[in-house]
């Protein structure tokens, strides 16, 4: 038995060499599960566009958005493993889906194999202006100091923004209520008209309400601070050394395509990544292009990001449902 799956792991390498050599020699497409025109689909048609040049043959953005990116990467999972179908996933398409939703149509391990982390979704703590807090160390005093009474909006929940706010809570053992929205507009509504104190949003989100200063910016969930909120600190500097609450996006495929192919993939998508074309682009509204990797540190990424979410989600006892 050993012998037979040996030859027959050994005829399917032999297959796939051939085809790698001449990847690709048609059009390439890549799923994006958002609908057209939100930020995930303006970075993705921003990086097929480059891609297109680094490959060589069009690389064509298809939109199949819904249930929380489960549409698209189900169509990913069941597409054919040769490469000419891609997936933008996200930290909620391999990590929180999996982790609060049951019955999911796809599994993130079984199912896809990561080409590569491409770009990072830093998030910010903003308040409403009548809250006596201009940073994290008076916000959470603030908090200490009324017991119960401190409210904070994201846009749904068991997302991203709400458990980044679970995560600061629990860093910082004060209480917060989360108060969820079905989308990022009424949430905001919800903290500028002071129905809550506080909010998680996306950088790019909270930029336009900060400029018109009817919130105020309280600290940014990355490493670093970033270039178009350089007087914002990070909450790690602010007294929380090592926190770090970030969304992001990947590129993968299916599970089952050859090796050489998913190498061909990441080399070019690297490439892109150390050009800087979409930094320049994108950094101006907060999104973060990331630097190159190897598949051996995409692997690395994506444990961490387990670590940190799956272990909140689990002890919140957070459904989709």
């Amino acid at each position: 038995m050993r012998i037979r799956n040996l030859l027959v792991a050994l005829a399917a390498l032999v297959t796939a060499l051939p085809a790698a050599a001449q990847f690709p020699d048609r059009p390439v497409r890549l799923i994006v599960p958002y609908p057209p025109g939100a930020t995930n689909d303006i970075l993705g048609r921003a990086f097929a566009e480059q891609m297109t040049r680094e490959l060589g043959q069009p690389v064509v953005v298809e939109n199949r958005g819904g249930a929380g990116t489960a549409i698209g990467a189900q169509a990913t999972a069941n597409a054919r493993a040769d490469g000419y179908t891609i997936l933008l996933g996200t930290g909620t398409t391999f990590t929180l889906n999996p982790a609060v939703t049951r019955n999911l149509p796809y599994d993130p391990i079984r199912d896809f194999q990561m080409v590569s982390i491409v770009a990072e979704v830093p998030i910010i703590f903003i308040t409403n202006p009548r809250v006596p807090a201009r940073n994290l160390r008076e916000l959470v005093a603030y908090a200490q100091a009324n017991p119960g009474r401190v409210n904070f909006s994201s846009s749904g929940p068991a997302t991203s923004l709400h458990l980044a706010g679970e995560m600061f809570a629990r860093a910082a053992n004060i209480g917060l209520t989360h108060v969820p929205y079905q989308g990022s507009a009424p949430a905001m509504l919800a903290v500028t008209g002071g129905d809550v104190q506080m909010m998680s949003e996306v950088v790019s989100g909270a930029v336009p309400a900060i400029q018109g200063n009817r919130v105020v910016p309280i600290a940014v969930t990355s490493e670093q601070r970033l270039s178009i909120l350089p007087d914002v600190p990070t909450v790690a500097e602010s007294g929380y050394p090592g926190f770090q609450a970030l969304g992001w996006y990947g590129l993968a495929v299916p599970r089952a395509t050859p090796a050489p192919i998913v190498e061909r993939l990441r080399e070019a998508t690297n490439r892109v990544m150390a050009a800087n074309e979409l930094r320049a682009r994108f950094e101006p509204t907060g999104l973060i292009i990331l630097q190159p990797r190897t598949g051996a540190e995409v692997d690395m990424y994506m444990d961490r990001d387990r670590e940190r979410w799956v272990p909140l989600v689990r002890a919140l006892n957070l459904t989709a449902e």
